[in-house]
């Protein structure tokens, strides 16, 4: 019995007093989590709705209004060939190549040139000319609305509303309508992928 008491003395006695550790630094710190809602001005963290698993946007949980859309698939894929660069680079590299066409027809009816090439510059032009026109376009409407801080989905809603009223006012108009809306959309393509090769390549 003796050996068993000493043996069991030997063992440390666990202390009764709870340990008292520093509480863990939380991860925000120094962040905020929270965003204010535009309508109701309440500090909130956004909800976000989804259907079928696929986010659709976020609402604030006090008023309900929505705080941002997500893109869909679709809209994704069209933003990978649209760019929104505020510039008027590319539009003078498309209006000095349209008139470098345009002097190769010239000097080309005139003889100075060799004949042969009068076919080729009408192309050119043809080709760069509309393009350099849907550039200039592009990049108004994309400077205006930047520079008064509005969305330019608005204007180019607007845009196309007074397209078709056009063309349903004037039936003559219609070809032309057309065939610019085919030009802008070219255009966004050169554009994207141009885009998407300066990111890949960068």
């Amino acid at each position: 019995m003796p050996s068993i008491h000493s043996q069991s003395s030997q063992q440390p006695k666990l202390s009764s007093r709870f340990l008292h550790t520093e509480p863990a630094k939380p991860i925000y710190s120094g962040h905020h989590a929270t965003v204010n809602c535009d309508c109701c001005n309440r500090s909130m963290v956004p909800r976000v709705v989804s259907y079928y698993g696929q986010p659709l946007k976020s609402i604030c949980p006090f008023c309900g209004t929505t705080f941002k859309n997500f893109p869909s698939g679709l809209q994704q894929f069209w933003q990978r060939f649209h760019t929104r660069t505020l510039s008027f680079t590319v539009f003078y590299r498309l209006a000095i190549v349209a008139i470098g066409f345009g002097l190769i027809g010239f000097f080309s009816s005139k003889e100075i040139l060799p004949h042969s090439l009068g076919l080729f510059a009408i192309f050119g032009t043809i080709i760069f000319a509309p393009l350099a026109f849907a550039e200039l376009i592009f990049q108004c409407v994309e400077q205006l609305a930047a520079k008064l801080s509005h969305e330019s989905s608005c204007y180019w809603a607007a845009l196309v509303l007074i397209a078709v009223l056009t063309s349903y006012a004037h039936p003559e108009f219609t070809f032309h309508l057309v065939l610019f809306l085919f030009v802008m959309l070219f255009r966004g393509l050169i554009a994207g992928l141009t885009q998407a090769n300066i990111k890949e390549t960068g």
